[in-house]
């Protein structure tokens, strides 16, 4: 919010911001193949974004493609500003006395979006860290990658159960080229320990040091994933 004020008539108004662009749900829908040309620039963006909250014991808690807006931006990675939107349900986090921070929530309060819930807020867990958000960007990748989240379910409770039991599908045996770096990273984000995942900053630098392709050297494209998504990792 920019500015907010009354008019003259005595209506109230807020300015925010003007996003001429497409929420990232509408992009994988639309145009799933450039989704993928464009995974790493728009991931390493959430990412640093995210990590930035974090320092400021901010967690979003909420994170899923509906949130995020791709604004064109010639001077962006890949010629696009990615925006995280909704913070609406985020939280103040405090530090903890190993150095970390969490956030305490009402005790069997159920705040997200099931299908990128991480495992301790399906619990209702009291205390939530920055690892919640850790989860939901790897789910997110997860799906732009394969076209589908590793976990569905038509039925609310079974998804939340998925999620704090089931195995994630390894993704290498939907993308069997996918660079090895980014296998790992993707595995360790979506472990169903909070305290095993890596931290937002660490997910950021991770990425930098991942091909621009996501393909395994001398690897083939990969087009297609994700029955017949049209999610493409092109080589170069």
């Amino acid at each position: 919010v920019m500015e907010f004020s009354v008019t003259d008539e005595g209506y109230p108004y807020i300015i925010m911001e003007l996003l001429p662009g497409d929420s990232l749900r509408d992009r994988m829908r639309s145009r799933p193949a450039e989704v993928g040309r464009k995974f790493l620039p728009i991931v390493r963006q959430i990412a640093s974004a995210l990590a930035a909250t974090h320092k400021k014991q901010i967690i979003h808690r909420d994170l899923k493609p509906d949130n995020i807006m791709l604004v064109p931006d010639e001077e962006a990675p890949g010629g696009e500003r990615v925006k995280l939107l909704d913070f609406g349900i985020a939280k103040l986090a405090s530090e903890d006395e190993e150095g970390g921070s969490s956030v305490k929530t009402r005790t069997g309060q159920l705040l997200g979006t099931p299908t990128y819930m991480a495992p301790e807020q399906c619990r209702g867990t009291e205390e939530l860290t920055d690892k919640v958000d850790v989860y939901a960007l790897g789910i997110l990748m997860y799906e732009m990658l394969t076209g589908r989240p590793p976990f569905r379910s038509t039925g609310v409770g079974e998804l939340m159960a998925m999620h704090m039991f089931a195995d994630v599908q390894p993704i290498q045996t939907l993308l069997p080229s996918i660079d090895p770096a980014l296998q790992t990273l993707l595995a360790s984000m979506l472990t169903k320990s909070a305290q095993v995942r890596p931290t937002m900053e660490r997910v950021a630098e991770a990425l930098v040091g991942i091909s621009e392709t996501g393909i395994a050297a001398g690897g083939a494209s990969v087009a297609g994933a994700g029955s017949g998504s049209g999610f493409e990792l092109a080589a170069t």
